[in-house]
């Protein structure tokens, strides 16, 4: 994306043609490999492989209106991917990427890991849901 893409048109959301996306850019985010650079923050022990996705504080709303149950989700390390990501990623709805966030919180095991560590390798083989469709709400 260019610099400053996030005040620009639709915000956040990207969308097909969007003129915000360089033509590296859309290769970039087909692939997935932008997501490279946050390997940097799980080696520094910033982010986990596995957990709910870092969530900007004021998207999709501001943190004061996620209830206390959804808050959980802001308690355990952010991952490169998670429960939400392999269950539909982009196309699932944000009140539904939540609910997902917080049920991983409830289920948080080895064992789910290593489920959501294959699921996430399936999905960007085959670029499964990498589409935004939805809105904040």
């Amino acid at each position: 994306m260019c610099v400053g893409a996030e005040k620009i048109g639709s915000g956040v959301y990207s969308y097909e043609g969007d003129t915000r996306i360089t033509k590296v850019g859309r290769i970039i985010r087909a692939t997935s490999i932008d997501e490279l650079p946050q390997l940097w923050n799980v080696i520094v022990g910033d982010m986990a492989l596995i957990g709910p996705r870092p969530v900007l504080t004021y998207h999709p709303w501001p943190l004061e209106q996620y209830s206390n149950e959804q808050r959980r989700m802001f308690d355990v390390r952010p991952g490169v991917t998670g429960w939400a990501q392999v269950n539909g990623r982009k196309e699932v709805p944000w009140p539904e990427r939540i609910q997902l966030n917080c049920e991983y919180v409830e289920r948080i095991s080895f064992i789910f890991d290593l489920k959501i560590f294959f699921m996430t390798i399936f999905k960007v083989v085959t670029n499964a849901n990498n589409k935004n469709t939805t809105k904040t709400n």
